[in-house]
């Protein structure tokens, strides 16, 4: 049986070619490993809804629901990143959901 042998007629488009084809392939690759995954829906993050009273602010519903050994600063950032809050003005009859930890 013989051997088919080929001649490159055309160095430069050859070249360009296969950098094309390596490019491609590159890219398909990293798009791969860096497309976000798929999480589950079934966890869900667990939280209980407070309506704001008179005179309430987040450091004393923070201290109401804080899980021992954790920082009422890193309990109000929580609070204000559930509710998307840009500041920490809450009032009378707002209701806010509270993030609740494992205690």
């Amino acid at each position: 049986m013989k051997s088919r042998k080929y001649i490159i007629v055309d160095s430069k488009r050859f070249f360009i070619f296969i950098t094309f084809i390596f490019v491609l392939l590159s890219l398909v690759i990293s798009l791969i490993f860096t497309l976000p995954r798929a999480h589950s829906s079934i966890q869900k993050q667990n939280f209980e809804e407070y309506r704001v009273l008179n005179g309430d602010n987040l450091w004393n519903i923070s201290l109401k629901y804080i899980p021992k050994d954790y920082d009422v600063r890193k309990m109000i950032f929580d609070i204000k990143e559930l509710n998307n809050m840009e500041t920490s003005c809450i009032y009378e009859g707002d209701i806010i959901k509270i993030p609740l930890h494992n205690k």
